[in-house]
């Protein structure tokens, strides 16, 4: 069984500016944040920790890209 993500119109008005912004860098509405939509306090952590990993200084920027693109070719990711 999969959990159905939300659709903009069905999400709270909290998560609406994080579907905005996505739409707007990556020309959708990734997945897994529209299931993170269904529990905003988790959708937010989860978006936290994110932007913590992207602006860390620990890992030069173009080897976070490479990695990230590996991880999502070894999932079947499809972008």
């Amino acid at each position: 069984m999969r959990i159905r993500g939300l659709e903009k119109r069905q999400a709270s008005w909290t998560i609406r500016w994080i579907y905005a912004v996505m739409k707007r860098q990556f020309g959708k509405v990734l997945t897994p944040y529209t299931v993170l939509a269904h529990r905003p306090p988790v959708a937010f952590g989860f978006l936290v920790a994110n932007l913590c990993l992207e602006f860390s200084k620990g890992i030069p920027n173009p080897l976070k890209r490479i990695v990230c693109l590996r991880a999502a070719q070894l999932i079947g990711c499809p972008f």
